[in-house]
């Protein structure tokens, strides 16, 4: 009896030191890039907290039915976010200096901080920390910090 217990403890401690993988920052991810291929890192990081919201709800379903689900459904802050990614991504990699790129730049960080605070859900962390790498990423690839709201 006591070698099965041994094993299953050890085989417990196994599967739990696979599931704690460290994740790497975006800034690490970033770190040594060239423009470009920042700009692609950060339009797929984009894309996939875009769909945070979908990745939450699947991960209630089976197995079976996560991808489908994933494929076939939309919410509000799914499309908004995505749209957002997409605009930004239009963005050069190497931000010129014209007043018309600048103010673009500067109009999609508004955006960006508008769909942040309207989509935020003050009463969840994991919803905190959603927005709080979006605004990461909406920073990263406008060029400009985030404003802070207009109340």
């Amino acid at each position: 009896m006591r070698p099965h217990i041994l094993i299953i403890v050890l085989l417990a401690a196994g599967l739990s030191a696979c599931a704690s993988i460290p994740t790497v920052s975006l800034a690490q991810r970033l770190e040594g890039k060239t423009p470009e291929d920042r700009q692609e890192t950060l339009r797929r990081a984009c894309l996939t907290e875009a769909n945070w919201n979908l990745d939450q709800t699947a991960a209630r379903m089976p197995a079976n039915m996560q991808h489908r689900y994933r494929d076939s459904s939309s919410t509000r802050e799914t499309s908004h976010l995505k749209e957002l990614c997409r605009e930004m991504a239009d963005l050069p990699a190497i931000k010129g200096r014209s007043p018309i790129e600048t103010k673009r730049r500067a109009d999609l960080a508004e955006k960006c901080r508008r769909e942040t605070d309207d989509h935020l859900d003050v009463r969840s962390k994991e919803s905190i920390a959603h927005m709080s790498r979006m605004q990461e990423i909406c920073e990263g690839m406008t060029g400009f910090s985030l404003p802070a709201e207009q109340g």
